[in-house]
């Protein structure tokens, strides 16, 4: 997994750490998998990422873990819920086109930009990695958002 293009601009510095702990993680390997992956080994950034599950069906996305600054920032906790489980139709479909590109291209995502959503716009930098099972299928996606405003 090539994310030189994080390491050659600058992120914030949580970015910088995720990356790093995933090709930590993914080692000789194309991708991380999902069972070495441990919250608590990025306990820094812990309230602002989200592990989705990648299962099969027409609500093909759960989210397994979504951080509690991440519930503040969307105005509710997704843990627990399918994508198709968000109200909000033009951010489900933004979502869900985002999370199908990472899994057919087999590739992180970095952007920077705002997140408008609720009458309100937000900086973000957001970091998405597939990781996979044993056999090499991506079985999630790790990620991290971090806005550019305080949710404390």
């Amino acid at each position: 997994m090539n994310m030189e293009p994080i390491f050659t601009r600058r992120v914030h510095p949580g970015i910088a750490r995720a990356a790093q702990h995933c090709l930590d993680l993914a080692g000789r390997k194309e991708l991380p998998r999902r069972s070495d992956f441990r919250p608590s080994a990025v306990r820094s950034i812990l309230g602002y990422i989200f592990l989705i599950d990648v299962v099969p069906g027409p609500d093909s996305y759960f989210f397994k873990l979504f951080g509690v600054h991440m519930s503040v920032l969307y105005g509710n906790d997704l843990t627990g819920k399918h994508l198709g489980q968000i109200d909000n139709e033009a951010l489900r479909a933004c979502l869900r086109s985002t999370y199908d590109a990472v899994v057919a291209e087999r590739t992180f995502q970095y952007i920077r930009g705002q997140y408008v959503w609720n009458d309100c716009s937000v900086g973000i930098e957001r970091l998405l990695v597939p990781m996979t099972d044993e056999e090499g299928q991506i079985n999630s996606i790790f990620g991290l958002a971090i806005p550019d405003v305080s949710t404390d």
